[in-house]
């Protein structure tokens, strides 16, 4: 019996990666231009975007690449950031929900209002609001019935699997986030929206470098971990990916941990 080989490739999608000025994002975002996709770079600073934009045009020639500065936690920027999507490139096909902030361990007795609605507003809120832009531009751009062309998917973290002390808050918000995922995933798959969560454990990024560049901690975090090791940002960027392509179009309201076995343990 012949099988057609599964497809990888995100030739003529549009993507919109939060976050992908640096880390995770970054990755992710390199990775989808690779496999053909049109990117949006965001993050804070709109010079960065754009460095990071050019960047990867020059990595990867023939693609196309524009930096749009966004603070997700803000109603207006998430608006911008969609109208000029579709404003440069036409259409939205994936959105990746990887802007966030992790704070600083807290433990409930010691928390305060104004921290805890910091990280709800990056890390749920901004997540929600997002989703919602996204499935709104993807409903109106619409598909043939009974395909699945459109990808949204959210970052959660192992810490919304586990129950480590301190992560209250952070934890919270990851959890939801892959449970909101689910019925997002139940709403929208009549609009041809596929919408899942990725969770990864410990990533090497320019974030975590200072901390695992101390031998105590990078021993105390492979304890935790099957494999003895973190993760590069390439890891977790090529699962997305296919997610993202034709290859994952038959997941939907799933999460998966990319973690190494930490949540195992």
């Amino acid at each position: 019996m012949a099988y057609e080989l599964p497809s990888y490739r995100l030739d003529g999608k549009v993507a919109v990666i939060t976050g992908s000025t640096r880390g995770i994002g970054n990755a992710i975002a390199h990775v989808m231009a690779g496999f053909g996709a049109s990117v949006v770079i965001t993050g804070r600073k709109q010079p960065q975007c754009d460095e990071v934009a050019a960047e990867i045009m020059e990595t990867f020639p023939g693609s196309k690449a524009i930096g749009v500065a966004t603070d997700v936690s803000n109603p207006d920027a998430r608006k911008n950031l969609i109208e000029k999507t579709v404003a440069e490139f036409g259409r939205l096909d994936i959105l990746v929900n990887n802007a966030g902030v992790g704070g600083i361990p807290k433990k409930m007795v010691d928390m305060d209002e104004q921290y805890y609605d910091s990280i709800m507003n990056a890390d749920l809120k901004a997540v929600y609001f997002m989703s919602q832009l996204a499935a709104l531009q993807m409903k109106a751009q619409g598909c043939e019935k009974g395909t699945h062309p459109y990808r949204i998917i959210n970052l959660s973290s192992a810490a919304g699997i586990k129950s480590p002390i301190g992560d209250t808050v952070y934890g919270a918000a990851k959890a939801s986030v892959t449970h909101l995922t689910r019925i997002m995933a139940n709403e929208l798959a009549r609009f041809g929206i596929t919408c899942n969560t990725i969770a990864p454990g410990y990533v090497l990024t320019d974030m975590t470098k200072g901390v695992m560049a101390d031998e105590k901690n990078v021993a105390a975090v492979q304890k935790m971990i099957t494999l003895r090791r973190y993760a590069m940002p390439a890891e977790i960027a090529s699962v997305i990916n296919f997610v993202a392509s034709p290859a994952g179009g038959y997941l939907t309201g799933v999460l998966i941990p990319v973690d190494g076995g930490m949540t195992i343990n």
